[in-house]
């Protein structure tokens, strides 16, 4: 076995490798990067291509080809062997492998690999060939997708069926709650195991080296009651947060073109491919994250975003340029003509459209204040107020004071203000607290922890107003003594929610408590927003249980020492009541 190892190490390139994940610039005979494994400005990163190592003088990591998988994959020897030989067509010849004084044996990891790696084959063959998928062929050639796009992306059908797929890997020696753990089966109450992805377009979502490591699917028949969009559960091998859909496919597009572009759904990756435009990536499932940007930035410093015109977009769109300002990351903003709503609508119509929004790409800060000025064409007194008070906790948060400056001065001609006014107010403006946990630990909060269940509600509603048919009945019963919130629910309840009537400082408010709210949430799950929904709405019955079962005690407490008992007999008639 020790021979198979030295096979795998004599035919993959150690500069093929780490150039998937960092992009390697000639330093006489080395070759030099910015450390994936710390963060630095100067490049200390040298990967030597005669003696196939890699060595970093600033952390002290170092090593061969295998060693650098296992540490930016997070596997174990045996595992990263597996993955290398894989891409260089070595088959193990068995489950554990000697190395050293060492034995390295496959794992959870490596049944996830597999697992998933099956399951992407037999979603794909269906695809391709099976009389049950002809309803989702038909329906990507209505998409304008080419074969030769399903291919490349190795799209696949999952067919209406309760237990194909496990059937078929239980067939395989998996066992079910491996097939669990990896992702594409669900464990019921009563212990039965059942297919995740069932009459579902599926799009296999591969790591940076090209491993399957999770899903996205897309409901092929909509019934009204399943989710439109179900992914993968995270694993081991899966996180979300640090995972980018598509980039496998696009890093060296990213480095030719020297931009990443960032578009929010599946669909707009594989069009934008299928266009010509290979250096198109998404998030995977979530909102963008710290880590994604930071992967982004070893392939280019120039990053593009394109979100959805709708609230949520604009929610997505948000909370992304305050992360990147925050960590000193620039990024632009495309914005499409009406009436486009995502990348794949406008290049169906015209490829030219999305080219040259792309070049037309606008400083994420300069876009967000612009469209701000322009809601609000008037500009009042109060109109600025509100405008400075959105924008000035971000122009404070921004770790650039280059841009800082730039920023305030920017806004000051934009709200025809005197910008000594706003460098006062700005000296005066607190960071949020999702600010200051961000910049102390590097990741976004997390949205339970930072609001109350009708903070988190109300910022989902705001986000997509669609969640308030799933929550106007509860609502419609729920008080607050909070004026900001107690306006909302009067609107609720009188059933005539407009979000063009919430007075301007309230909106600013539920902006973000909407950003907060769907940090870390997959908005296009809609199970699981469905379930947040439901957990969230099981929470307010319960506190509000708790509200009127300490106001009864104490008029019944009263009652009692008065000696009242019809005042009595009637506080427990109502009581029993209202806690139905």
């Amino acid at each position: 076995m020790i021979d198979q190892v030295e096979e795998v190490k004599d035919r993959v390139d150690i500069v093929d490798v780490i150039s998937s994940y960092v992009t390697l610039k000639k330093a006489g005979t080395n070759l030099k990067a910015n450390c994936p494994f710390h963060n630095e400005k100067s490049p200390s990163f040298m990967v030597s291509p005669e003696r196939q190592t890699f060595k970093c003088f600033g952390c002290g990591e170092g090593g061969d080809v295998i060693t650098f998988v296992e540490k930016i994959e997070g596997l174990d020897f045996y595992n990263a062997l597996k993955l290398l030989a894989e891409k260089v067509g070595v088959q193990l010849a068995n489950d554990s492998v000697k190395f050293g004084d060492r034995e390295f044996k496959a794992d959870k990891k490596t049944r996830m690999f597999e697992i998933n790696e099956w399951s992407k084959k037999v979603y794909h063959k269906i695809l391709l060939d099976h009389p049950k998928a002809e309803k989702a062929r038909a329906y990507l050639k209505t998409r304008g997708l080419a074969l030769e796009t399903i291919e490349k992306f190795e799209i696949g059908y999952a067919p209406n069926s309760w237990d194909f797929l496990m059937r078929f890997l239980l067939n395989k020696k998996y066992q079910a709650d491996e097939i669990v753990a990896a992702g594409v089966a669900i464990k019921a109450e009563k212990g039965k195991c059942y297919d995740r992805f069932r009459g579902r377009i599926i799009f296999p979502i591969d790591n940076i080296i090209g491993n399957t490591i999770g899903f996205t699917s897309r409901i092929l028949e909509d019934d009204g009651k399943s989710a439109k969009y179900i992914n993968s559960s995270e694993s081991p091998i899966y996180i979300k947060g640090k995972t980018i859909y598509g980039l496998d496919k696009a890093k060296s597009s990213i480095r030719d073109k020297d931009l990443a572009v960032v578009v929010e759904g599946n669909m707009d990756v594989i069009a934008c491919h299928q266009a010509g435009f290979n250096n198109v990536v998404a998030a995977s499932g979530t909102a963008l994250t710290l880590d994604q940007l930071k992967i982004l930035i070893r392939y280019s410093n120039a990053i593009a975003l394109s979100f959805d015109s709708d609230q949520a977009g604009q929610t997505a769109m948000k909370r992304a340029i305050r992360l990147a300002l925050q960590n000193d990351i620039s990024t632009r903003i495309i914005t499409l003509p009406k009436p486009f709503k995502d990348p794949d609508e406008a290049i169906k119509s015209d490829p030219k459209i999305w080219e040259i929004a792309t070049k037309n790409a606008v400083p994420s800060l300069k876009y967000w204040i612009d469209q701000l000025i322009e809601r609000t064409p008037e500009l009042t007194i109060d109109d600025k107020k509100m405008i400075a008070k959105e924008i000035l906790p971000v122009v404070k948060a921004t770790a650039s004071a280059i841009e800082r400056e730039h920023y305030t001065k920017y806004l000051a001609d934009r709200l025809l203000v005197s910008e000594n006014s706003l460098i006062d107010a700005l000296d005066k403006t607190k960071q949020d607290a999702e600010f200051k946990h961000e910049k102390k630990v590097g990741l976004p909060p997390a949205a339970k922890e930072e609001l109350t269940p009708l903070e988190r509600l109300f910022g989902l509603i705001w986000a997509n107003e669609k969640n308030l048919a799933k929550a106007r009945a509860t609502l419609s019963t729920i008080t607050s003594d909070d004026p900001r919130y107690s306006a909302i629910l009067t609107m609720i309840k009188e059933n005539n929610f407009d979000r063009g009537k919430v007075r301007p400082e309230i909106a600013l408010h539920l902006d973000q408590l909407s950003i907060s709210s769907t940090l870390n949430l997959d908005l296009q799950d809609e199970d699981l927003v469905k379930s947040e929904i439901q957990y969230l709405l099981s929470r307010l019955r319960s506190d509000q249980r708790e509200v009127i079962r300490e106001k009864y005690a104490r008029m019944i407490q009263s009652a009692e020492e008065r000696g009242d008992k019809g005042e009595i007999k009637k506080l427990l008639l109502e009581f029993s009541d209202l806690i139905k």
